[in-house]
C-alpha cells in the first residue's frame, strides 16, 4: 500500500515537472515572438520617420528649382507633375500603404538629372545676357552715330537749304533805272512829280531788267503795286488786279504784266489805266517777282 502511494507521487511530480516544462516553453515562445514584433514594428516606424524625412526634404529641393527655373524662364511642368506625385506619395506613406527606398532612390536621381538641366539653363541664360549686353552696347553706339549722322545730315540740309536760298536770291530778277510817268487821256506822257490830277489818266512804269547768269531765261510774271498817299493799295479785279505771294503771305497787287525774259537788260514797260482820277499826294511804286521785291519808284499827285 505505502509502494502504490510512492509510486503516485512520483508520477505526479514527472508530470508537473513535464507541464511547468512546457509552459515554461511557451511563455518563452511567446516572449520570443512579442520582442520580435517590438523590434520589426520600430524598424517599421523608423523606416517611415527616415522616409518622410528624405520626402520632406526633397520636396523643398523641388519648391527650389521650380523658382530657379521659373526665374530663368524654363519650363516648370515636369517639376511641379514630380512634386504633385511626390506628395501623394507622402499622403500613401503616413497611411503605411507603402515602402519608399526606391521611389526616394528615383526622387534623387530625378533631382540630380534636373540639377544638371538647370546648370545648362544658367548657362544659356548668362550667355544670352552677355548677348544683350554687348547688343544694348552696340545699339547704344549706333544710335549715337545714327545721331552724329543726323546731326551732319541736318547741318548740310541747312548749309544746302541757305546755299540755295543764297542761289535763289542771287538769281533774283532786278530791276533798275524804274521811273513813272503820268499819261493823259490825249496821251500826253509827263514824268511822275507833282502831276496835276487832271492830267494823270494812266500810269506807265517803265525799268531795266537786270542780265543774271544766275537767272532762267523763261517767262516772268511782273508783279506792280501802286500805293496811295493812305498806304492802301489801288486794286480793281476789272483792271486786272489779284494777289500774289510773298514771304509766305498773300499780297494785293494792282496790275501783272508777263514778260519773256532774255537776259539782256531788256526794256520792260508796264500801263495802268485806272478807272476814277488819282487823289493828290504821293503815290509809291513796288516791282515783284518769283517772290522777290525786284524794285521800286514813286510819283505824286497835286
Amino acid at each position: 500500500m505505502e509502494r502504490k502511494n510512492n509510486t503516485g507521487l512520483l508520477v505526479g511530480l514527472v508530470l508537473m515537472t513535464i507541464l511547468a516544462a512546457v509552459f515554461g516553453y511557451l511563455y518563452y515562445n511567446e516572449r520570443t515572438i512579442t520582442n520580435k514584433q517590438e523590434t520589426d514594428l520600430q524598424a517599421r516606424v523608423n523606416e517611415l520617420a527616415s522616409a518622410e524625412i528624405k520626402l520632406d526634404s526633397i520636396s523643398k529641393q523641388l519648391d527650389a528649382r521650380i523658382q530657379e527655373v521659373q526665374g530663368l524662364g524654363g519650363d516648370i511642368e515636369e517639376l511641379q507633375k514630380v512634386k504633385a506625385a511626390l506628395e501623394n506619395d507622402r499622403i500613401a506613406l503616413r497611411k503605411g500603404n507603402m515602402t519608399m527606398g526606391k521611389k526616394v532612390k528615383e526622387y534623387e536621381a530625378f533631382l540630380t538629372k534636373k540639377d544638371e538641366e538647370i546648370a545648362q539653363l544658367r548657362e544659356e541664360n548668362q550667355q544670352l545676357i552677355s548677348q544683350n549686353e554687348t547688343l544694348a552696347q552696340e545699339k547704344t553706339v549706333l544710335e549715337t552715330t545714327k545721331q552724329a549722322i543726323s546731326d551732319s545730315l541736318t547741318g548740310v540740309i541747312s548749309k544746302n537749304t541757305e546755299l540755295e536760298s543764297k542761289v535763289t536770291m542771287a538769281a533774283a530778277l532786278r530791276a533798275r533805272s524804274v521811273k513813272v510817268y503820268a499819261v493823259s487821256s490825249k496821251g500826253k506822257v509827263r514824268e511822275g512829280e507833282n502831276v496835276k490830277a487832271k492830267r494823270v489818266d494812266k500810269v506807265r512804269v517803265d525799268f531795266i531788267l537786270e542780265k543774271n547768269p544766275l537767272t532762267l531765261t523763261d517767262n516772268k510774271t511782273i508783279y506792280l503795286r501802286i500805293i496811295d498817299p493812305t498806304g492802301a493799295t489801288i486794286s480793281d479785279t476789272k483792271t486786272g488786279s489779284g494777289v500774289f505771294e510773298y514771304n509766305g503771305q498773300e499780297q494785293g497787287y494792282t496790275i501783272s504784266k508777263d514778260v519773256a525774259y532774255t537776259n539782256n537788260n531788256q526794256d520792260v514797260s508796264i500801263l495802268y489805266d485806272k478807272d476814277a482820277s488819282f487823289a493828290s499826294g504821293k503815290y509809291t511804286i513796288e516791282l515783284y517777282s518769283e517772290g522777290f521785291s525786284i524794285g521800286e519808284g514813286s510819283f505824286s499827285v497835286k
